[in-house]
């Protein structure tokens, strides 16, 4: 499914919400979003997120099953160093 999402322009983590009351920062506590499929939020510190669209292999239930029972298998997708 597509998720909305942001990317962070200083760590390049990619953040999304589960959740109607997921907030999720990324690794370096630049940007955050919250609100899941109810509502987007967007915090950030001082740079304004990236916005995209990422395909992730799970169902809405999924997701929130993945934050409600705090799995967190979902939610931050970390940039890889080269």
């Amino acid at each position: 499914m597509k998720i909305n999402a942001i990317q962070c322009d200083k760590c390049g983590d990619i953040v999304f919400s589960r959740a109607r009351h997921d907030m999720r920062w990324c690794n370096c506590g630049e940007v955050a979003i919250d609100g899941g499929f109810d509502y987007t939020k967007i915090s950030y510190v001082t740079s304004s997120p990236k916005r995209v669209e990422i395909e992730v292999n799970a169902t809405k239930a999924e997701l929130y099953s993945d934050w409600n029972n705090r799995i967190d298998d979902y939610g931050l997708i970390k940039k890889h160093e080269s």
